[in-house]
């Protein structure tokens, strides 16, 4: 569509301006340029992706409807175009996180509107919305950029060099200014009906691919950010049917002890070929049960990634990998293992099993980086007596994932003691 080509100069705008969120969490700077490097990631691989179209005419009006979705079935884009003699109206937005059961939300939105002017011209309005989280919660308007232009009979609409205004979000109408209740009234998934129909309406490049498919199912959230690969859970070794562990629209195993043998995998996507296994266990394919939840973060250009299984007191695995050419998977390594003892040895605690320690360390995974770097910190908790749900201790850590002469390590760059909460 026309207006694909309008966003990607001011997604990137979007980011220059505006103060940072007083909410203390993610400033509103960062959250525009998670976005922005989001739309880009999407941009860049519609082509490769399942798209579904459909059509309607209904009193003068034509509305086009187009909806993207990645190789683990995961919407990624939606655009919306509305003819008629009014004029056109184009509306895209792009979720970041949207069906995430955890962590920051964020949505872009485009509307861009050409109406006819006097003598012939066109007049173009645009509006570039994006949602993210403030004091108030997830789904907050924190920055809006508008255009407006008028073109000549035949001149190009292109409002590239067409200034912006920035539009205070607190003067905004509720209904302007929260993503809820506009995903609310919006339809997330066309009629199934489009599948039969095939191309156009319907467009699924993984449909002649068989793989591994019959041997994994993928953990929702787990995509990487180009779309190339994602994470999955296998069958345990006493499971020959996933019907016996299908329910609730996804996929559990639950054998009633800590020790799981639940393989998980690294997938391409492109050809559903498992290329190893990542040394993490999660249960499921739903991100979070209760307390526990799988995490992935992976590195910009997806090559690089850390998967954490998290619990209410600590964490249970934490992996993190690379992928090399092939594409094959290069190595995984234990990172909970290998800052474990480091981190005790440098808050000066030992093991206090006595006081609720268990010795095993909270994770929270904030970047990583395409080099390998890794920024986290790790917290322990007390968990029983007078002390219990208390934070121990948190150090603020910058790892990286190397070779080293006996193989892969990681190695601790920093450690910085934080304040505990």
């Amino acid at each position: 569509m026309k207006g694909n080509l309008l966003i990607r100069f001011w997604v990137v705008i979007g980011i220059l301006t505006l103060a940072r969120d007083a909410s203390g969490a993610r400033s509103v700077d960062e959250q525009v340029n998670l976005l922005a490097e989001r739309y880009r990631q999407v941009e860049d691989q519609l082509a490769r992706s399942i798209r579904y179209t459909s059509k309607d005419e209904s009193g003068g009006a034509t509305t086009a409807r187009q909806e993207w979705y990645n190789g683990a079935g995961e919407l990624i884009k939606v655009a919306v175009e509305r003819n008629d003699a009014s004029g056109r109206e184009l509306t895209e937005y792009i979720p970041h996180d949207s069906d995430s059961d955890f962590g920051w939300r964020g949505l872009f939105m485009l509307t861009r509107k050409e109406t006819p002017s006097p003598g012939g011209g066109t007049q173009v309005e645009e509006s570039r919305k994006y949602f993210g989280e403030t004091e108030e919660g997830n789904h907050q308007l924190i920055r809006e950029l508008r255009k407006s232009a008028r073109f000549k009979p035949g001149e190009p609409t292109d409002t590239v060099h067409v200034p912006n205004t920035i539009v205070d979000p607190s003067k905004q109408n509720k209904s302007d200014s929260d993503a809820e209740e506009f995903l609310s009234g919006e339809p997330h998934e066309l009629a199934a009906s489009l599948r039969k129909a095939g191309p156009p309406q319907f467009f699924d490049p993984f449909a002649s691919v068989q793989g591994d498919s019959d041997k994994y199912r993928v953990i929702h959230g787990s995509v990487s950010p180009d779309g190339r690969f994602a994470v999955a859970m296998g069958l345990p070794p006493e499971q020959s049917n996933w019907d016996a562990l299908y329910g609730d629209e996804n996929y559990f195993y639950e054998n009633g002890a800590r020790d799981y043998d639940v393989p998980n995998y690294i997938i391409d996507l492109a050809e559903e070929k498992i290329l190893g296994k990542t040394g993490c266990h999660y249960l499921g394919t739903k991100r979070r049960y209760n307390h526990q939840q799988c995490m992935l973060r992976w590195s910009p250009n997806s090559l690089k990634f850390v998967q954490l299984w998290d619990d209410k007191w600590s964490s249970t695995e934490c992996v993190t990998g690379k992928i090399s050419s092939g594409p094959k998977l290069a190595v995984t390594v234990d990172l909970d293992k290998a800052i474990g003892k480091k981190t005790y040895a440098f808050v000066k605690k030992r093991f206090d099993s006595e006081n609720g320690d268990a010795g095993e360390l909270s994770l929270q995974i904030n970047k990583v980086s395409n080099d390998g770097t890794i920024d986290l910190e790790a917290s322990a908790q007390c968990r029983v007596g007078d002390c219990r749900g208390e934070t121990t201790f948190k150090v603020s850590e910058r790892l990286r994932l190397s070779d080293g002469p006996k193989g892969p390590r990681v190695e601790i760059l920093k450690m910085r003691r934080l304040p505990n909460d």
